[in-house]
């Protein structure tokens, strides 16, 4: 009966410390001085600077020796365009993994790195690829209807250019045949001067 009772207490402990594991955020630094903060103890190359109660908050990384990464509201140069959409907890995961290898870090750090951008980041990763397509294909809407306008427009002026040149052509055709007549009365030579004036401020360019 006692040992049931010290295994009960054994597996009680067990279940009890991987609860409150689950529940701490580990603070490290690397021998660079970047500072990470993890959900599960520090990588052996890293020393520990202090064990928090509660969820992770953030994974960042920084070139000095007590900053944390601060990612930008924007997607940066180096960083793929979907970042943009992502958190910053997410995207300083991103960075300090893309960082690992110039940083120097062991396998079994990266390794952490990539499990924690896993678990905390894959569905947020997939919405923000949902929705840079989104917006792009958004983008390439607005622009076709831009496209669009524009020929509208251009077509719209063609064709008053092409109305307007009819219209001077037609007015031509009639001044000639009036200027080419000999029997009219002062009455229509009056409106033929008045017709050739409108005709020329109008159709002479």
């Amino acid at each position: 009966m006692k040992s049931v009772w010290n295994c009960m207490a054994l597996a009680g402990g067990s279940l009890w410390a991987g609860a409150a594991s689950a529940q701490m955020s580990y603070h490290c630094r690397d021998s660079n001085g970047s500072n990470f903060v993890l959900s599960r103890p520090c990588p052996s190359d890293m020393r520990t600077t202090a064990v928090v109660g509660g969820p992770a908050r953030s994974s960042g990384y920084s070139s000095s020796s007590s900053g944390s990464y601060r990612s930008s509201s924007r997607s940066s140069g180096d960083e793929p365009e979907h970042m943009q959409y992502m958190s910053g907890r997410c995207r300083s995961l991103y960075q300090a993994m893309r960082t690992a290898g110039s940083r120097g870090l062991k396998y079994d750090a990266v390794e952490d790195l990539r499990r924690e951008y896993k678990r905390e980041c894959n569905e947020e990763e997939e919405a923000a690829y949902s929705k840079l397509s989104s917006d792009r294909y958004t983008r390439k809407e607005e622009q076709r209807e831009e496209e669009k306008s524009a020929r509208l427009v251009d077509q719209a002026s063609r064709d008053r250019e092409e109305r307007f040149l009819q219209q001077c052509a037609e007015s031509r055709r009639i001044l000639h045949a009036k200027q080419a007549r000999t029997d009219l009365s002062e009455g229509e030579k009056a409106d033929l001067r008045r017709f050739e004036e409108n005709f020329i401020a109008r159709c002479k360019r």
